[in-house]
């Protein structure tokens, strides 16, 4: 393995992250009912990541539901659907890399991977 797993995520506290919307108005939605055979795993997860210092209890209006989504491998992922959030923000003023240029470059190459980044928390 290349990643430890005695590293905990935890949070930044040198940069404060500001997300800019257009409306001033808290999107408050509800939660997504978990299927019963996997609502043990998500409270799992969720105490994993308090006891980790990546989450913590909030009385924020905002609000969005959490999903556990199935990797290749047929384990789950944690994931917060944003996208309400998302229609509401305030884009960059720089634009990403178009996704078409990108696989452009990748034409002609024999070797690729995928890398998980400890499952993608705050990426």
């Amino acid at each position: 393995d290349v990643f430890s797993e005695d590293i905990i995520a935890g949070n930044c506290e040198i940069v404060e992250h500001n997300i800019n919307i257009k409306d001033a108005r808290p999107i408050k939605q509800v939660p997504r009912r978990a299927p019963l055979h996997l609502r043990g795993k998500m409270d799992q997860i969720i105490q994993e990541m308090k006891s980790q210092g990546v989450i913590e209890e909030s009385q924020s209006p905002w609000v969005s539901p959490v999903v556990l989504v199935k990797k290749k491998d047929g384990s789950l992922r944690f994931c917060v659907d944003y996208r309400k959030l998302n229609a509401v923000t305030v884009k960059d003023s720089y634009p990403l890399p178009r996704i078409e240029d990108i696989l452009d470059r990748l034409l002609g190459n024999s070797w690729f991977s995928t890398l998980d980044l400890k499952s993608g928390i705050g990426k």
